[in-house]
């Protein structure tokens, strides 16, 4: 009894020196900015950022919300927590002051501008995540250089630091983990940056068999609670709150939604129900053997050949490319073990990359891109010996081994290839691809890296030597694909040229000025290419989703010219031929003179001719009421002095075109 007695007293005393604790470790004046201002205190979080904050049942969990449970009890507070369905509006909120702060955020250097963060509490390094079957391990700097399609959470720290280091990553945004988890699973997307232990919950939740972590980038995102800078104390009493939970408290947390602890195979239900089974089985098909053995033999060897089968289908699966067929970079270094004991000399290899991959993804959708890519597989397989191996190694690169093939044949090989693709139909645009092979004589073991090097510096020098010619290629692909689809008419374009060129004279402009005007008027719908031609044709009003569609192939356009030295200085006449002069044009809400000239000239040209000829939308105008249509819109579409200016020249022009009484 005196030992129960004395228990219990100690274990009083502890909880009183707990409390007592507990009780003094705020100052006077911490406590008392939290007595005044404890009905203020509201921090957001999101609903699908699992483990660390999400909802289940409807009631907020997590990581995240089992801290602040425990900070609750520290500080002896209510917090009132705010449910938001994305991270980016959460942002939002906290900018305008409407909220005191995240649950868990990462310091950045623009969030610092109006958030305070106490010391991290969870550490969630990024990984990039892609299917199984993507064989090549990515960085940001490859992302940065490939033609993939990379897709990152909206309003996530990652893409600041994106914006900051790698400026030319190109990527699209989701709302949540979930929305991007599964883009990649269904081929929607190439990659998604994100972090792991979102990844794992997403993938897990979801039983999403087909991802892996390609690499585990160096970037991690530490988590903190994030309050409001105009209350800095504020962010001190959460730091003293959070260095009050014990190691045994974030143990518990961590155990309960990161344990690494998987069940006991036999502590499995299904283990035991699968063994039953078995044995079940076992059983059956012993007295079945018994029975009808000649039977069991007969299915015996068909169940043999399929298993056959299915090792054929594996294998070839192991080592082909699933678009294209051809053999993967896992077949292309057994095949170079294979040549290392073998008589293969002369030795040759080519590598080829596909040069308008990335413009016709951005142009006509990645199916598109996948069909030019099969289609130069096929040609490079047509036009190839029978001993020679083509693999595909990369997203547009593919490399072809040729055992005892010399120089000469190599480059004969070279040539057939490319006339085979410079004949291939435009489909919608046509293939091209820049080529180099080299070839060694010596030991293959030890100088395979070395020949690649060689063959790949001569594919790079092939492609930038023809890049401008190939470019014009791609071009006029795309404007004849324009004209066929019925999206712009050659006759519309002529009209624009000479009226633009008769105003850069008018207008006293230099002759690379109006040429520039000329070309912006032959080029400023190349964008259209992009897009379904019946929303051009349509007859009626758009409905909105169909017009948010229409107002991209302004910035489909600046893409595409962009990707040529020849006419990238053109690229923001395109980008900016439907901004208006009052600001509310599209794509960019550009307003007067931040306009470029070209673009404001051009859009008063343009607007005269189709108002002035026929169109599947509308009526044809006058002149006189177009030329009225033009003043009554100077000042809020038009540059008003440009449209004077141009006025003046159509009323000259009919002017000198009317012969004398």
């Amino acid at each position: 009894m005196l030992i129960i007695i004395g228990i219990i007293t100690i274990f009083f005393l502890f909880n009183l020196k707990g409390a007592k604790a507990e009780e003094i470790f705020l100052t006077a004046e911490e406590r008392t900015w939290l007595d005044e201002h404890k009905n203020e205190i509201k921090i957001g979080y999101t609903i699908d950022y699992p483990p660390v904050e999400f909802l289940s049942n409807g009631q907020y969990a997590g990581i995240s919300a089992d801290y602040f449970k425990l900070l609750e009890q520290k500080l002896g507070i209510k917090i009132q927590m705010v449910q938001f369905d994305n991270f980016d509006e959460l942002i939002k909120q906290v900018q305008k002051r409407e909220l005191t702060g995240i649950t868990a955020a990462t310091k950045t250097p623009e969030r610092s501008k109006y958030l305070e963060f106490t010391v991290p509490y969870i550490d969630n390094p990024n990984v990039i995540i892609t299917r199984k079957n993507f064989s090549e391990n990515l960085t940001f700097e490859k992302l940065t250089n490939a033609s993939m399609d990379i897709v990152v959470i909206e309003g996530y720290d990652i893409i600041e630091f994106l914006n900051d280091k790698y400026p030319k990553l190109e990527y699209r945004t989701v709302k949540s983990p979930s929305d991007g988890i599964r883009m990649v699973a269904f081929g929607e997307a190439d990659a998604m940056i994100i972090e792991i232990m979102s990844a794992t919950e997403t993938i897990e939740r979801d039983n999403i068999s087909n991802l892996i972590v390609n690499i585990e980038t160096p970037y991690e995102s530490s988590l903190s609670i994030a309050t409001r800078s105009d209350w800095p104390i504020l962010s001190q009493i959460f730091n003293k709150g959070l260095a009050q939970i014990t190691d045994r408290e974030k143990k518990v947390i961590e155990q309960k939604w990161m344990s690494l602890q998987k069940q006991s195979l036999f502590e499995n239900t299904y283990f035991w129900i699968g063994v039953v089974s078995f044995v079940l089985l076992l059983i059956i098909i012993i007295i079945v053997i018994l029975v009808w053995n000649s039977s069991l033999q007969a299915a015996v060897k068909e169940k043999t050949q399929a298993i056959e089968e299915s090792k054929k289908e594996l294998m070839f699966k192991t080592y082909h490319d699933e678009l294209t067929g051809l053999y993967n970079r896992a077949y292309m270094a057994e095949m170079l073990k294979q040549l290392k004991q073998e008589n293969s000399l002369p030795f040759s290899i080519i590598v080829a990359d596909l040069n308008a991959l990335k413009i016709t993804n951005d142009t006509f959708g990645h199916e598109t891109g996948d069909q030019m890519l099969i289609r130069v597989s096929e040609i490079i397989n047509e036009n190839i010996n029978e001993n020679h191996v083509a693999c595909r190694i990369g997203g547009d690169e593919i490399v072809v081994l040729m055992p005892s093939t010399d120089e000469r044949e190599a480059n004969d090989i070279v040539g057939k290839i490319q006339k085979a693709v410079l004949a291939a139909k435009e489909d919608p645009i046509k293939p091209l691809i820049a080529l180099g092979c080299a070839t060694i004589h010596g030991e293959v073991n030890n100088s395979f890296s070395s020949l690649f090097k060689l063959a790949e510096d001569r594919m790079y020098a092939n492609k930038m030597a023809e890049s401008d010619k190939n470019y014009d290629m791609i071009i006029n692909s795309i404007k004849k694909n324009l004209y066929e689809n019925k999206n712009e008419s050659k006759e519309h374009c002529k009209r624009l040229v000479d009226m633009c060129r008769q105003m850069g004279e008018i207008l006293n402009l230099e002759k690379n000025d109006i040429e520039s005007l000329a070309l912006l008027a032959e080029l400023h719908d190349i964008g259209k290419v992009g897009i379904e031609k019946e929303l051009f044709l349509k007859e009626g009003a758009l409905t909105t989703e169909e017009w948010q569609k229409v107002k991209r192939h302004p910035e489909l356009g600046f893409k595409i010219v962009s990707a040529s030295t020849k006419l990238s200085y053109i690229g923001k006449g395109i980008f900016a031929h439907h901004e208006r002069w009052d600001g509310s044009g599209y794509p960019q809400g550009l307003k007067g003179e931040e306009i470029p000239f070209i673009a404001r000239l051009f859009s008063i040209v343009e607007a005269y001719d189709v108002m002035t000829h026929e169109r599947s939308y509308k009526p044809i105008f006058t002149k006189e009421m177009a030329i009225q249509e033009l003043r009554d819109n100077s000042g809020s579409q038009f540059d008003p002095s440009l449209v004077r200016i141009f006025v003046n020249h159509i009323n000259n022009a009919s002017l000198a075109s009317t012969p004398s009484p």
